[in-house]
């Protein structure tokens, strides 16, 4: 989130950006976090060191140098490399529980046969192979929390969660990460073809309202609540699940109005016209 190094895929970390200032050479020297923001924070404790020759002009007075930066952003990374684990517990325990209430969306382009893997497995097999970054897995459940707002039924199950969870990752990657795969590279990693992943995104994407944007405030918060630093994490994801009537509430007093159309419904439209 914020700003993004090219050298560093540790995106969760962002600064305060400024205008640009010059170096003694003329050449313009990147906007950098302000002192006393988490990358500044994260570099200080690091102790990044300052190498002969190497870039060590402050990216702003008094700032940290570039070599700090990406430390810093590194190392935010590596923490949180734990939610993979924690989303693949979180996510089996979702599936196995509505599946026991025999519950289902009304999202029928998600909708398919029973996947051939665990929910579980199938986390850490987008972890190995979709090449994103760890934030992106906390972050893919922040925009299905947000799908439920507008699409109460929204529940993953072992008939959809190979898709909606895909997807959900997918969005992250490409909001987040430095770089990410192609949808031709996804469509392998969750098997289906690129065909039925493009609709899936833009069906996903019309849903949602193509409200990607957080802050660090928030993924911060709801990471916390998935790790149970504020409450326990189990009963975190399954309040998000089944308060159907609470998130209805929720969507209009944060004025996200009625829900929009999906891209299934302007597709047919557009084809009528």
């Amino acid at each position: 989130m914020g700003q993004k190094v090219a050298t560093s895929k540790s995106t969760c970390v962002h600064g305060t950006s400024m205008e640009v200032d010059s170096d003694a050479s003329g050449s313009l020297a990147p906007p950098g976090p302000a002192q006393g923001s988490p990358v500044a924070a994260a570099a200080d404790a690091g102790g990044a060191a300052r190498r002969p020759g190497a870039h060590t002009l402050a990216t702003e007075p008094g700032g940290i140098t570039m070599q700090e930066q990406i430390a810093a952003m590194k190392a935010d990374a590596a923490q949180q490399e734990h939610l993979v684990k924690l989303v693949s517990e979180l996510l089996e325990e979702t599936v196995a529980r509505n599946d026991s209430m025999g519950r289902s969306t009304t999202l029928a382009a998600f909708e398919g046969e029973k996947a051939p893997v665990t929910a579980a497995s199938y986390v850490r097999r987008i972890a190995k192979y979709g090449g994103c970054s760890a934030c992106c897995f906390a972050v893919g459940l922040i925009y299905l929390k947000r799908l439920k707002r507008r699409e109460p039924s929204v529940c993953l199950t072992s008939c959809n969660f190979q898709r909606l969870f895909l997807v959900a990752v997918m969005l992250g990657a490409k909001f987040l990460d430095d770089s990410y795969y192609s949808n031709k590279h996804w469509a392998e990693v969750g098997g289906m073809s690129t065909a039925e992943l493009n609709c899936l995104e833009l069906e996903f994407l019309f849903r949602l309202g193509f409200s990607l944007s957080l802050t660090r405030e928030e993924y911060d918060s709801y990471v916390a609540l998935l790790t149970g630093d504020e409450q326990p994490a189990v009963p975190a994801l399954v309040q998000a699940a089944n308060a159907d009537a609470m998130e209805v509430e929720d969507r209009k007093a944060e004025g996200l109005g009625e829900k929009s159309p999906s891209f299934t419904d302007v597709a047919a439209a557009a084809a009528a016209f």
